[in-house]
């Protein structure tokens, strides 16, 4: 169908993960016509990653019949962006300067030795002999102390001596900075000393990217303050030459709207806001499939409306919560050791996926966290690998149609595969199955441990979640995750879509801007101050939203408060009510404190006795930009399952020997709302597959979710 026959509309989300890049695009017509959505994928393609994501656009619009300008032309395009959270990783970052007053550059270096473990491992902390600082993330030859100094109360108490600062920007260009990080003591009260050093910067070079503290992190709090300031410098230059590069060549495409970005707190923001604050969208991707994943959630979709995510993808397990139907949040991001203020929803990764490489060392085998990613990838896709990988282990093992991987898009090598695992097991005395099956069972155990460790340091039981299991390997893991950590129900969102799932909650998300005020009240609480405050946030929230194209009567705002006990360091960001305070309303600002406080560190942890102090508050400004919704995807299948029972497969289940077993294969888009499989089975999708273990049952619920239902424990 040509376009210009119908006013045809295309919602269209992009995910770029480390081995595939995602796209989900939704078909909307004007003349009542069902919304179709399709997924594309394609390989991407580092360290040019707009390759793969106009690939992925390509796949999506020939799945729709139309051409890609054509669908481009009529689309919004809607992105979650891992190029600055790849430039981390990958230490393919910019080449930094740092300006900090005079007396407190050191800080970086002395940095917080609870943060720079808090987000180690169990046995990295134990190990105190072994624990050392990461590298800098700022050499000491490029960092420079400025004549200055701003009192805790806003007051200029030394004057920005303006000679030596010029001088001291002039021997950064000089040794070649391609950023400058600027980061001064209370800019929080009174940023007039940051705004001036980057007119200076901008004066010397205008080409250079400038960060400075008082607009990328707001919070009292110098070491987290610096290091949020330092990364968003590290990742500006990569994410401007990324940025400028998609919209090239989206618009030779015929795309003519803004690009939309996902932040790591959970909304979109536009490409001009990334551009200058790069340090929002670290992490991204991941918290999209946990926004897609609360809007499941909050219908009880797997009988809880709290929900673990696991969103199963070639590199990494990215894994969420969500707790009464809304996503964790906490106030600050991660780069490796180093901490940073930052809002953001709570995901965690981890180096576990389909490409996870298999090994033997030291006399055992060993999964990860290394992968193969897109190049070569998996020995299976006949690309050059010859580590094999998680992919391979499965492929051997039956439960991938070797010849309708990806719906047949790609045929996978299951001898190639199985000859680079014998040789690994070889040295353990194991054949190729076996190897393939205890590299599943290590893999699903470090995974579950993973998953564990995150519930449990949030406050929560596994036992009371429903697991949530996407990506490209979701449906395949999800089950054997849930049986190690006792929980009952797994839901596979909306059966096919789930491979695209993180670009499906892009496309789904709304707008979304933070402002926030440092603050330093001690109890009790004056009314009138926050009264003051808080309009003056809200309409920063505005103005941004509006810049950005948002009605203000589409806006709607949500205000947060952070507090901590007075002789405590650990700080909780609550939500706070809306209207003008009084002191009932601080009364119950303090219990919703004290009650979310208890919840995560225990009951009778808090210290009420010792008073409290404000820290910090937020006001998130949100408005729906998509118009993709749950609804308009609802499950089209034919009713019951007729027709969907394929050929048996020899399967080799882990924990049933090591002997293949004719296994029973659906095809899932057979399956309709309402059917039943009993395990053990595979239900295959053109883009997912999902394994039903023994002893489960699974069903196809209105939505198109494949739910799993494991038995109880004894």
């Amino acid at each position: 169908m040509a376009l210009g026959e119908h006013a045809v509309r295309f919602i269209v989300g992009v995910d770029i993960g480390g081995t595939f890049t995602d796209c989900v695009a939704l078909r909307v017509a004007e003349d009542g016509a069902a919304p179709v959505v399709k997924i594309g994928k394609s390989s991407s393609t580092p360290p040019d990653f707009q390759t793969g994501f106009i690939g992925a656009l390509r796949t999506a619009a020939e799945m729709h019949g139309v051409a890609l300008d054509e669908m481009l032309a009529n689309a919004q395009v809607y992105h979650g962006c891992t190029v600055g959270t790849n430039a981390l990783v990958e230490h393919k970052t910019a080449r930094v300067g740092y300006l900090a007053s005079r007396g407190h550059v050191d800080s970086i270096f002395i940095m917080k030795a609870g943060g720079r473990l808090k987000w180690m491992p169990a046995d990295y902390i134990a190990h105190v002999a072994k624990q050392t600082k990461p590298e800098p993330l700022v050499p000491k030859a490029l960092c420079e102390g400025i004549d200055e100094r701003v009192a805790f109360d806003g007051n200029i108490v030394v004057p920005l001596n303006e000679e030596r600062a010029w001088a001291a920007i002039r021997r950064l260009v000089d040794q070649g900075v391609e950023a400058i990080a600027i980061s001064l003591l209370w800019s929080t009260a009174n940023d007039a000393h940051e705004r001036r050093l980057r007119d200076l910067v901008k004066e010397i070079a205008p080409d250079l990217f400038v960060s400075i503290s008082s607009e990328v992190s707001p919070r009292v709090g110098e070491y987290e303050r610096s290091i949020a300031t330092i990364v968003n410098a590290l990742i500006g230059p990569p994410m401007r030459h990324y940025l400028e590069a998609l919209e090239v060549d989206l618009k030779q495409h015929g795309y003519t709207r803004s690009l939309q970005i996902m932040s790591c707190a959970g909304g979109l923001i536009d490409a001009d806001h990334a551009r200058e604050i790069p340090v929002l969208t670290v992490g991204s991707g991941p918290v999209a499939g946990l926004i897609g994943a609360a809007s499941l959630a909050q219908a009880g979709i797997g009988g809880s409306r709290s929900a673990i995510t696991a969103d199963i993808g070639g590199t990494t397990l990215d894994i969420g919560t969500i707790f009464d139907g809304k996503p964790v949040r906490r106030p600050t991001g991660s780069y490796g050791q180093y901490e940073y203020f930052v809002p953001t929803l709570d995901v965690r990764s981890v180096g576990a996926g389909g490409g996870s490489i298999i090994r033997t060392e030291g006399g055992l085998l060993k999964v990860g966290p290394h992968s193969a990613g897109a190049r070569p990838g998996p020995v299976c896709f006949g690309r050059g690998g010859r580590e094999p990988t998680v992919t391979d282990a499965a492929a051997v093992l039956g439960y991938f149609d070797p010849a309708y991987f990806f719906g047949g898009r790609i045929t996978l090598d299951v001898e190639a595969a199985a000859a680079a695992l014998a040789r690994v097991g070889a040295p353990l005395g194991l054949d190729a199955r076996q190897t393939a099956a205890a590299a599943l069972r290590i893999i699903d155990s470090q995974m579950a441990d993973s998953i564990w460790l995150t519930l449990t340091q949030q406050g929560h039981d596994p036992r009371d979640f429903a697991l949530y299991g996407f990506g490209g390997g979701g449906g395949l893991h999800a089950a054997a995750i849930a049986r190690e950590l006792g929980v009952g129900s797994v839901v596979v969102p909306m059966s096919n879509l789930a491979a695209g799932w993180s670009a499906f909650g892009i496309a789904a998300s709304d707008a979304l801007v933070t402002e926030q005020s440092a603050i330093g009240l001690a109890s009790p609480f004056d009314p009138e101050e926050l009264n003051r405050r808080w309009p003056v946030l809200e309409a920063r929230v505005k103005a941004k939203l509006v810049q950005q194209g948002v009605p203000a009567e589409a806006i709607e705002l949500r205000r947060f408060a952070e507090l901590r006990y007075a002789l405590q360091i650990n700080e909780v960001a609550v939500p706070a009510e809306g209207g003008q305070y009084d002191t009932r309303s601080v009364d119950r600002l303090v219990a919703t404190f004290e009650r979310e406080y208890e919840r995560l560190y225990g009951k009778g942890s808090g210290y009420a006795a010792a008073g409290f102090t404000l820290t910090g508050l937020q006001v998130h400004g949100s408005a729906r930009l998509s118009e993709l919704q749950l609804g308009a995807v609802i499950h089209q299948s034919p009713a019951g399952g007729d027709g969907a029972a394929k050929a048996p497969r020899d399967v080799t289940w882990y924990g049933h020997g090591d002997k293949p077993a004719s296994t029973a294969v659906y095809a899932g888009a057979r399956l309709g709302a309402g059917a039943s499989v009993a395990g053990p089975a595979i239900i295959e999708f053109p883009d997912t597959t999902v394994v039903v273990p023994h002893d489960c049952a699974a069903r196809i619920d209105p939505t198109g979710s494949v739910v799993i239902n494991l038995p109880a424990l004894a």
